[in-house]
């Protein structure tokens, strides 16, 4: 569309309308100031003068050109040569070239001082090709002042310029704006013949408004016109990752290859080399030199960065695994003897689910500046990624004590935004022995870790080599795990919950049970523990919980009973839990009165994310169970805070009523407590009638335990208990 403006000049070239072009030309470069206008106010930074300038060089021109067009076509005068004509067209490049540089930003693709190369590569080589093929004419030709002279020589010199500085723009610019650039190129190669060609032709006094070469001038503004417009839509982006790609790294030898062409060439014919074009060559010659040496810095700076970005974390700052690997291989060729103290954050997954991303980014940058603030120098630190982070120290004396003082650190609190977080972390040690390899070492760190998992959490262990032990069974459960999940190999097993003053079954609690076809029955307490360990509890509950549903809606008892299933806190933290819990529900035809779901005190520690789950289980109409009350996080705010309806009293309270007045009087305290809140209290672990006796005089209405039934198929189970489980 741009080229096709220029077309008209072509058909009315020769005209006797021909000189009134010049109108369309001065309307349509003030025209092409609008949208570089409205490019300024859409871009920020430099961007909005460069894109400023460039509408006051357009407007420029467009006002020299009507004052040139009204003394010719209205006054009927000679214009004279220069005239303030020409200041408004000089005035185009010159305000151009700013405003191009300016919009381009002054760091280049590599660096500013290889940019400033490039463009005066670029310009000699420009000068070179221009002298040979006009500006010497120029030149030759002079003129009848001084003034007029330099007037002449300017337009193709500034065009030079421009060029350079458009060229450089262009190759600067990413591909998604990189239209954009286009069209500047393509405005410049019209402006550029047309100046040529008027500077020839006026130098010789042959040129007359209209010709042919005047439709560059209409190219050109349209096409600054059509760049403004897409800048308004998508401002230009350019490359400032120092990357040049390989048209990049050759684009300052091409047009000096062609400039040193032209030479040769006319040099064949005959025609000798003057003294500016000698000049140019020399001067491009000694830039290029310069260029290279400036590239070699560079890519030494380059190389350097990118070896700190390849050996760096860059969240914390610290090592990552590759340098962690290569100082341990280092030091252990060396003979030194070393230690690795290898941390992994508790629970900081449900940071980062409950807070998010940016929370889990503050904590872990914390725990970088407090590793760094417990050991120093020479000793490594590193991040393996995740919430996992490495110290390789050759100060293997009194590890423990600087193990719990980096857990003395870490317990320090962290404002994480309005929340206050408090940390803990698995730290577990171990010592090269002068005979393991880093990869034992790395393993046997691991097993320390894992070990200081299995203790709780928040704490070290220093390996023992009774750890691997351990670990292979830990690694065997898992795959096993893992493969029985795939064939839905695990099956559900049921306990009852019983009515006391009834003396009927009230509900039914959902158990996962594993028989393995090797090891026989995996206890709960083995393989529970494992999947929460490999980050299969999520898939786990979700499976007990469907296949529980599916059993529980077949089985005949359903319609007078509830179903009881528990819930890790993982399950909890899934946004999209409550609607997975209500589709399997539609699915197998049960109301949602008649699911109870169980959740640990454990689980309620992270309120922010709980509470909202379990309100929307609520809005379904699912009840909500504390499950071992009394274990974990006790607090009795959470009797008020969360949104639950039954209270299931750990059998820990229960095995010492028999024995301990103390237990009686907390029972009996709760019993009333609970039923103020109006909560249903299940007793857990009841296991003779003396105890079941106990609890109905203290008003415990609701309790389960093994003198009741252990867990088994779910059809094992009658609503109505026989004569001898009576209470």
């Amino acid at each position: 569309m741009c080229l096709a403006a220029g077309v008209p000049i072509f058909l009315l070239s020769g005209t006797a309308v021909a000189p009134y072009t010049q109108l369309g030309s001065s309307l349509l470069a003030c025209l092409a100031a609008i949208p570089c206008l409205a490019a300024a106010r859409r871009g920020d930074g430099d961007a909005r003068p460069g894109w400023r300038l460039l509408a006051a060089g357009c407007l420029s021109w467009g006002l020299g050109n009507f004052y040139w067009s009204w003394n010719e076509l209205v006054v009927h005068a000679e214009v004279l040569f220069p005239s303030l004509a020409d200041v408004g067209y000089l005035l185009f490049p010159l305000l151009a070239t700013i405003g191009l540089w300016l919009i381009a930003g002054w760091t280049s693709i590599g660096s500013r001082l290889t940019v400033l190369l490039d463009g005066l590569i670029v310009g000699c080589a420009l000068f070179v090709i221009g002298w040979s093929l006009t500006v010497r004419e120029v030149w030759e030709a002079g003129s009848d002042s001084a003034l007029a002279f330099v007037v002449s020589m300017a337009y193709p010199v500034f065009d030079i310029v421009l060029a350079t500085v458009v060229v450089l723009l262009a190759a600067r610019t990413r591909r998604g704006s990189r239209h954009i650039g286009l069209l500047l190129l393509l405005g410049l190669a019209g402006m550029t013949v047309s100046d040529v060609l008027f500077a020839l032709d006026t130098s010789a006094g042959t040129y007359s408004s209209g010709q042919n070469s005047d439709a560059g001038w209409f190219i050109a503004f349209a096409a600054c016109a059509a760049a403004g417009w897409l800048a308004t839509r998508q401002p230009m982006t350019f490359d400032h990752t120092g990357v040049m790609a390989r048209w990049q790294t050759v684009l300052p030898y091409a047009p000096f290859g062609l400039a040193a062409f032209v030479v040769a060439g006319q040099t064949l014919l005959g025609v000798g080399v003057d003294a500016p074009e000698a000049v140019s060559l020399m001067i491009g010659f000694v830039l290029i030199l310069l260029r290279q040496l400036s590239t070699l810095l560079h890519n030494s700076t380059l190389t350097r960065t990118l070896r700190y970005q390849a050996y760096h974390d860059p969240l914390t700052g610290l090592a990552n695994r590759a340098l962690f690997m290569e100082r341990l291989e280092g030091a252990l060729g060396a003979g030194q003897s070393v230690a690795i103290v290898y941390l992994d954050v508790d629970d900081f997954k449900m940071i980062n689910d409950s807070l998010g991303h940016d929370a889990g980014d503050i904590v872990l940058r914390t725990v970088g500046e407090r590793l760094r603030a417990c050991f120093a120098g020479p000793d490594t630190i590193a991040r393996f990624g995740g919430d996992e982070f490495a110290v390789l120290t050759g100060r293997v004396h009194d590890l423990p004590a600087q193990a719990q003082w980096l857990l003395g650190l870490l317990h320090e609190p962290v404002e994480v935004g309005a929340r206050t977080v408090r940390l803990g972390a698995s730290i577990g040690v171990a010592l090269s022995d002068g005979s393991a390899g880093s990869e034992d070492l790395r393993k046997n760190v691991d097993l320390a870790m894992y070990a200081a998992k299995a203790q709780g959490k928040d704490g070290y262990a220093m390996f023992a080599p009774s750890m691997r032990d351990g670990f292979d069974r830990e690694v065997m459960w898992r795959t096993e795990l893992q493969q029985a999940l795939a064939d839905r190999t695990l099956h559900v097993a049921y306990q009852p919950i019983v009515a006391l003053g009834e003396r009927r079954v009230a509900g039914v609690e959902a158990l996962a049970r594993w028989q393995h076809p090797q090891h026989g029955i995996v206890a709960p307490d083995e393989f529970i523990p494992v999947a929460e360990r490999a980050g299969l509890i999520a898939e786990l509950g979700l499976l007990v919980l469907r296949r529980a549903c599916a059993e529980f809606a077949a089985w005949p008892g359903s319609q007078s009973t509830y179903l009881s299933v528990n819930v890790s806190p993982s399950q909890m933290l899934d946004a999209s839990f409550p609607s997975k819990v209500a589709a399997t529900l539609y699915e197998v035809g049960l109301r949602p009165t008649q699911l109870v779901l169980e959740v640990t005190e454990n689980a309620l520690a992270d309120e922010s994310e709980v509470i909202g789950t379990l309100r929307r289980l609520r809005e379904f109409g699912i009840r909500i169970a504390i499950d071992d009350f009394g274990t974990g996080y006790a607090s009795l705010r959470y009797l008020h805070r969360f949104p639950a309806d039954i209270v299931k009293i750990d059998r820990t309270y229960v095995q010492d009523i028999a024995r301990d007045p103390a237990a009686v009087h907390i029972l009996g305290t709760l019993w009333q407590l609970f039923g103020a809140l109006g909560l249903t209290a299940v007793a857990e672990g009841i296991e003779d009638p003396a105890q079941a006796a106990m609890l109905v005089e203290l008003g415990c209405e609701v309790g389960q335990g093994f003198l009741y039934g252990h867990p088994g198929p779910l059809n094992s189970i009658t609503v109505e208990l026989a004569p001898a489980e009576r209470t």
